[in-house]
């Protein structure tokens, strides 16, 4: 999902393996740095509402296996697919933030040289905050009512809900 320069700049080591079926949908909203700490809630509005999310969440609940599914940072794209597809297997509200924040610490060593190397660049914009993702679970909520209204709204059928709540939980 990550955007064409991302993908030319470091290609994915997995694309060429055998019985690998790799896809590559790119979301460009939400790949760069944020404006504010208060932006980064919109931002993720943007990346829930873009163009290729559809074809996102189909490929995951069509997928006849397991699915990896990455960007650059692996925090703002990533964390807001993972929010969307836990909010639609039914986990909690705290289980979703949590799930986010932990990219902190899967991200320390990458966060220290992109703020080294970019001094001017707020460190709260582009840390995994617990704030940031319940403000986005409100935001997706009031928008969409539920996450049965946010697929229906982009396009996708109950059919696609059930297939992914189905294949990570196993009900």
């Amino acid at each position: 999902m990550r955007t064409e320069s991302e993908a030319e700049r470091v290609p994915d080591g997995l694309a060429d393996i055998a019985g690998f079926e790799y896809h590559h949908f790119p979301i460009t909203e939400g790949s760069g740095v944020p404006e504010s700490l208060e932006a980064v809630p919109t931002m993720y509005m943007d990346i829930a509402a873009a163009e290729n999310m559809p074809n996102v969440l189909k490929a995951v609940a069509e997928a006849r296996d397991g699915v990896l599914f990455h960007f650059t940072a692996g925090k703002d794209r990533t964390g807001v697919v993972s929010a969307i597809i836990l909010m639609a297997c039914g986990a909690d509200r705290d289980s979703i933030v949590n799930d986010y924040v932990v990219s902190r610490e899967y991200n320390k060593k990458r966060l220290s040289a992109f703020l080294a190397s970019h001094p001017e660049v707020d460190r709260e914009t582009v840390l995994a905050n617990e704030r940031s993702i319940d403000i986005f679970i409100d935001l997706f909520t009031d928008r969409f009512g539920s996450v049965e209204g946010y697929f229906d709204q982009i396009g996708l059928s109950s059919h696609h809900l059930e297939a992914i709540r189905c294949k990570l939980t196993g009900q």
